[in-house]
């Protein structure tokens, strides 16, 4: 154990973290800091700091399943997995600089989730620390697994709340050999949208399937995952699809650097926030953000946005009943919009957390 700051404390394994829950009263877990409107929290609130947790513990990739320490850095897991010619499916964002901890706390899947799923459909188990300082493990380290109140996917998206994960289990998935980028232009955001409804019914399984406003109407950014010898085909037949079936304008390859599958490329704004939301309820909502930077990924089922006016996007957001969580700003609590608490999760919250000392 050692301490970085007089309230931050790194601490280097389960029973270190055991003694630091028991020890104090008001605790929040802190990993790689990405996300740094999450962690303003006031001055009686101490910091677990987990990125020293770090490392895979077991890998079978045969069967595979991955096991790694929260604080273990995602770009290093990737690393791990690619040498295998394996991948995370629900494509964790800031890998540069996240932990998966805090990717699967967030619940902060990428635009490649679009084929297969979110993080909640690859996470298989997880050992955890609870505000009364027990440690246990929820889930399994199989594929197959008992029925049952699955706590390890509950732990997605709770932002350390219930429980502090020390340790997460994985199914993971063969990565393509190849990779081929699409953008598709539309003048509209109603043809795109309509285009979107088409792709959802096309035979062709695209790997990421986004849309955005650009200088010239909206773009809509495909990407098709295969083999390099059939991938020409595949893109080609989907143009062709797409222009016959749609309000096409043109279409072009783009060149896979890596901005085409990250949503988050080119939102500059101060606050940085995610929305979950359908296709159908984009229109509305797209009128009324129509002045902030913002990208729709997964299908539409997930809007990104950058702003320099928090407080506007707040109140939008709550006409709308639409929930959101800021990762990027100052703001004095990272839930804006539709409240997401709900019974189940208070009961879970006084059963794991009985003294409200996780925050």
């Amino acid at each position: 154990m050692s301490f970085r700051a007089n309230d931050e404390t790194v601490l280097n394994s389960v029973a270190e973290l055991q003694a630091f829950v028991k020890g104090h009263e008001r605790i929040h877990v802190v990993g790689r800091r990405s996300k740094t409107a999450l962690h303003q929290v006031g001055a009686d609130v101490v910091l677990a700091d987990l990125s020293d947790m770090r490392g895979i513990t077991e890998y079978q990739p045969q069967e595979y399943t991955l096991t790694v320490l929260a604080g273990a850095r995602v770009s290093e897991i990737q690393t791990a997995l690619r040498a295998e010619g394996q991948y995370l499916p629900f494509d964790p964002l800031f890998a540069n600089r996240a932990s998966i901890g805090g990717a699967v706390a967030c619940n902060l899947s990428g635009s490649r989730r679009h084929r297969y799923g979110g993080i909640r459909d690859f996470i298989l188990g997880a050992a955890v620390v609870d505000g009364l300082g027990r440690a246990f493990r929820v889930g399994g380290k199989v594929v197959k697994n008992a029925a049952g109140f699955d706590l390890s996917k509950f732990l997605v998206g709770s932002l350390g709340k219930y429980a502090i994960m020390t340790e997460l289990t994985f199914k993971v998935f063969p990565d393509a050999p190849a990779f081929q980028g699409l953008r598709l232009r539309y003048d509209s955001l109603d043809e795109a949208l309509n285009a979107v409804f088409r792709c959802n019914r096309s035979p062709q399984e695209l790997d990421l399937l986004d849309f955005a406003p650009s200088d010239q109407g909206w773009s809509l950014l495909a990407g098709l995952a295969g083999f390099q010898d059939t991938l020409p085909q595949r893109a080609k037949q989907f143009v062709a699809m797409m222009r016959e079936e749609t309000a096409l304008l043109d279409a072009m390859e783009v060149e896979d650097d890596g901005t085409l599958r990250d949503p988050l490329a080119g939102l500059t704004g101060n606050f940085l926030v995610k929305v979950v939301i359908s296709p159908r309820q984009i229109p509305r909502f797209d009128a009324l953000v129509r002045d902030m930077q913002r990208r729709y990924s997964a299908g539409g089922n997930v809007a990104w946005l950058a702003t320099e006016d928090i407080g506007a996007l707040k109140k939008i957001l709550e006409a709308q009943q639409l929930p959101g969580i800021v990762l990027r700003g100052m703001v004095a609590c990272p839930l804006i919009g539709k409240p997401l608490e709900n019974a189940l999760a208070a009961r879970v919250k006084r059963v794991l957390d009985p003294q409200d000392k996780l925050v």
